[in-house]
């Protein structure tokens, strides 16, 4: 199960959920408006919930700037390797 950590109506949160649905990859998604400790690990790994999104899978966090198709491609080989 990945962790979607972001705020609701985000523009990159929406687009990573989507393609997240749209590749069969289980998610959770966790509201850093109502969660301290989301909200402290976005802010530490892009700044700004809109800057980008983080993902939480098998123990491991990743922030990706820039949400396009080659940065979330790139992200879903190296989670179906580590799976």
């Amino acid at each position: 199960m990945v962790r979607l950590y972001g705020i609701p109506g985000c523009g990159p949160c929406e687009i990573v959920k989507m393609f997240l649905e749209r590749n069969g990859v289980p998610y959770e998604f966790v509201n850093a408006k109502a969660d301290p400790e989301a909200a402290k690990k976005i802010a530490e790994l892009v700044g700004s919930p809109t800057a980008g999104v983080v993902l939480e899978w098998q123990g491991r966090l990743e922030a990706i700037r820039g949400v396009s198709p080659q940065s979330l491609n790139a992200w879903l080989a190296r989670y179906r390797e580590s799976a």
